[in-house]
């Protein structure tokens, strides 16, 4: 599922450089967003890191990516997507990891997981599953990433995205918070994946008490955002 030829990634580290140094002027001057907890990174050293935020922009791969330089990260996305042409294979470039929603094919997830961290030591999960479109109200998150930590002992960064609308325009402003230690490996992945769910609900609850206490407009939301017809809305 991760393509691991030298040109393809050395084509990709370039691109996603690229898209960083084209793509900061147009997110500044679209949202002028902020970022706070940079340091939180240097913290966590070499540590294998699993990123989970909430997901309220359609622009949120791009300042998130750019929030957590110099390193960069893969991230999970609708298969459907991956699997266009041309659109898919510039998807692959930037480090999406194609999600299947068929149970039996599990261990290409795994091998996938395993890779990611092996090449770039970082994988971004948008745990609700999809973007609700401005939303400051987090939803139940999916247990994957928490899972994939504890499997592979990472750290856990949670990476919170805070809304306001001063002057009647939207800001975010992204909150990355200290890493967390996962629950061990237990070698059973009924209890690894029950520990997943349980610490996925902490997680999930401390970062909506920091949207809460840094006062996120709750009345911005618009729904979940409407999927690309024909490329990965088969799912609806």
């Amino acid at each position: 599922m991760i393509i691991k030829k030298p040109p393809f990634l050395a084509a990709s580290y370039l691109l996603c450089w690229f898209v960083a140094l084209i793509g900061w002027p147009i997110v500044q001057a679209w949202y002028g967003y902020s970022v706070t907890g940079r340091q939180n990174l240097k913290k966590a050293g070499r540590r294998p890191l699993i990123f989970v935020s909430n997901h309220s922009l359609p622009l949120d791969s791009l300042i998130h990516g750019l929030s957590i330089l110099p390193g960069f990260s893969y991230f999970t996305i609708i298969e459907e997507t991956v699997m266009t042409p041309i659109l898919g294979t510039l998807v692959r470039l930037l480090g999406g990891i194609p999600m299947p929603t068929d149970s039996a094919r599990l261990k290409d997830i795994d091998e996938a997981m395993d890779s990611a961290l092996a090449i770039r030591g970082r994988i971004y999960f948008y745990a609700e599953g999809e973007c609700f479109l401005l939303n400051q109200e987090i939803k139940p998150f999916k247990a994957g990433a928490f899972y994939y930590a504890i499997r592979n002992r990472a750290l856990i960064v949670p990476v919170v995205t805070v809304l306001k609308r001063p002057n009647r325009r939207v800001r975010p402003a992204v909150h990355i918070l200290p890493a967390m230690e996962a629950p061990a490996p237990t070698g059973h992945a009924a209890t690894d994946l029950h520990n997943a769910i349980v610490t996925s609900k902490r997680v999930r609850a401390e970062m909506q008490a920091l949207i809460d206490t840094e006062g996120g407009d709750k009345s911005l939301y618009r729904g979940p955002m409407p999927r690309i017809r024909g490329v990965n809305d088969r799912e609806r």
